[in-house]
């Protein structure tokens, strides 16, 4: 039976006509490339938890390009994590307080194709990261709200001390 009678019976009979008896295959859907990650090596690994996101770190950093050149470095640096590069972020939630590591960041989690400073566009990071410390910026607004009633407190005892203290006389 050829293909046009088939599709002629089907047709009478109610069915719904194919165009042709069979279909093409679907097309394969294109590969899609991987998303680009950050690399993280511990050099000496810590033991006290990961930072979540959206947190404030305490680090020690150099930051240089794949050639060795040095372009940032700071000690006891406070970060938010909402304000770096988007793989820094993401390499420091991999991390354990009091480690040490090696963090890789391709161009398009760093500064991508527009130049930063000493940094050429379309540069692979390289940074050597201390995890000093971390807190929320829960544990940080009650760390400083602590710190007000401390000062409070010591403005009140001052001013108190002040009161009972009996005037010089003037010589």
């Amino acid at each position: 039976m050829t293909m046009l009678r088939l599709a002629a019976l089907l047709a009478l009979a109610g069915a719904p006509v194919l165009a042709h008896a069979q279909a093409a295959p679907a097309p394969a859907p294109a590969a899609t490339p991987a998303a680009p990650q950050v690399k993280v090596e511990a050099i000496t690994p810590g033991t006290g938890g990961k930072p979540p996101e959206h947190s404030y770190v305490l680090i020690n950093y150099k930051g240089m390009l794949t050639d060795g050149t040095v372009f940032d470095q700071n000690e006891r640096m406070p970060m938010a994590l909402d304000e770096v590069v988007p793989g820094f972020a993401q390499g420091l939630v991999q991390m354990e307080r009091g480690g040490r590591y090696k963090l890789t960041i391709p161009p398009e989690l760093g500064y991508g194709a527009q130049a930063s400073g000493p940094i050429p566009a379309n540069s692979t990071l390289v940074f050597e990261i201390d995890l000093i410390d971390f807190k929320t910026a829960e544990e940080l607004q009650a760390m400083m709200e602590q710190m007000r009633a401390q000062q409070a407190a010591q403005g009140q005892a001052a001013q108190a001390q002040g009161e009972a203290t009996p005037a010089q006389p003037a010589k």
